[in-house]
């Protein structure tokens, strides 16, 4: 016996019909159209804080909480006086200087750890323990022993971002899957294609995530520092407007950093995570 397969004209033995896959609202939905309903709803929730703050302002002293109009023209001030580029440009020289120091040593530890099982147990201790102290406490370490000045704030930043990046690259290389190098071999590989192609692929995402996190303590770490001690950097600048209570320059100045986290993050980040992750197939939800 034959029957007639819903709506389609088509018929199946023995009275079965055939289950035709239905298409979700979410497959439909294109990587191009996804990715401006994600630009919608950043922006969407960026007016909702700014509409917040607004409402909130106006229940609260200038002293307390400005509102959104004082802060952006006390911005747009400051971006019209040319010390304002200098101090975010010294504090971006300076997280980068440690960065560079971060990176280096953390990518040396975190490759002894993971190659070595004397170096783990040499190393991974003191790497946990480091990791652990507070970053304000190098910050004031490197303050007495280099002074009121730039080493400093680089010394402080490095040492506090060189655990995250070892821990990172210590757990990247033992993950590394060693079936794909035995195939390499097996397929007479060269060595600097084994690690081009099989090792560097499989350590570059943890390398990512350890630089992202080793960042973001930077950037926390050199506040720190140009407050306490230096006389110049965003930090200097935060702990100045605030001994005058000047609430309004220091929200500015915090949002002014801000932006250029962000423009950090998506003109150089972003497409730099992008590149080195081309291979890889993308997710879609």
């Amino acid at each position: 016996m034959s029957t007639d397969t819903a709506g389609t004209g088509e018929t199946t033995a023995g009275g079965v019909t055939p289950v035709v896959p239905v298409a979700r609202e979410a497959d439909l939905v294109t990587p191009a159209r996804r990715s401006w309903r994600g630009v919608w709803l950043r922006a969407l929730s960026l007016l909702a804080l700014v509409a917040v703050w607004f409402v909130a302002s106006l229940f609260l002293s200038p002293n307390v909480l400005p509102g959104p109009v004082q802060v952006i023209g006390a911005m747009i001030d400051n971006l019209g006086d040319p010390e304002t580029y200098f101090h975010l440009w010294t504090t971006v020289y300076r997280v980068v200087a440690g960065m560079l120091i971060a990176v280096a040593a953390g990518l040396v530890i975190g490759l002894v750890m993971g190659l070595s099982k004397f170096g783990e147990e040499f190393l991974d201790s003191w790497v946990l323990v480091a990791f652990t102290v507070p970053s304000v406490v190098y910050g004031i370490l490197a303050i007495l022993w280099f002074g009121l000045n730039d080493v400093a704030a680089i010394v402080a930043i490095g040492v506090t971002a060189v655990p995250a990046v070892a821990i990172n690259m210590w757990q990247g290389v033992k993950a590394i899957d060693l079936s794909l190098i035995r195939m390499g071999r097996a397929f007479h590989f060269s060595r600097s294609s084994i690690l081009r192609k099989l090792v560097v692929p499989q350590v570059i995402p943890f390398l990512l995530a350890a630089l992202r996190y080793a960042l973001g303590l930077a950037w926390k770490i050199a506040t720190v520092v140009e407050l306490i001690g230096l006389s110049s950097g965003v930090g200097y600048q935060l702990g100045y407007w605030f001994g005058l209570f000047n609430m309004t320059q220091v929200l500015a100045w915090t949002i002014l950093f801000t932006i250029v986290l962000l423009l950090i993050e998506f003109v150089i980040l972003k497409p730099t995570e992008y590149w080195l992750t081309r291979w890889r197939p993308s997710m879609q939800n």
